[in-house]
């Protein structure tokens, strides 16, 4: 019975679960399935994350501010196609049920963020501008 006293205070004490087996930022690659194109990452605030061409991997936080989910803009663009907007947001890891032994983690993995994955992968298709027909011109 004291062992088993113990085992649970060492959880107590010990940091979030997903803080420990997960992460609080993730690579997620980005691409379109058209060939290379342009792209730029706004936060929920509408702040510029991140930019590049495609296909690219990028890190990316999953948590928005304590116990809030990351929210993105992937704004995508590439001459002769439509520019197109994807959202991609970060949902809840199943990882932070380990904190059921560990009160601690309750509030350890939303402060670090680790309580939220997002995707590995974001792949897009823009579509094809139409060209001018005959009778337009």
């Amino acid at each position: 019975m004291t062992r088993i006293a113990m085992v649970l205070m060492v959880c107590m004490l010990l940091p979030g679960c997903a803080s420990l087996v997960s992460n609080s930022a993730w690579p997620v690659f980005i691409d379109n399935a058209s060939g290379p194109a342009q792209f730029v990452i706004k936060n929920k605030n509408d702040v510029v994350i991140s930019q590049g061409q495609t296909p690219a991997i990028i890190i990316l936080e999953s948590g928005g501010g304590y116990f809030t989910n990351a929210d993105y803009i992937v704004h995508f663009s590439k001459p002769g196609y439509r520019n197109q907007g994807y959202r991609l947001v970060s949902t809840f890891n199943d990882w932070y049920w380990g904190n059921l032994l560990n009160i601690v983690g309750f509030f350890v993995d939303p402060a670090t963020g680790a309580m939220w994955r997002l995707p590995q992968q974001l792949i897009i298709s823009l579509p094809r501008l139409m060209p001018p027909s005959e009778s337009d011109k």
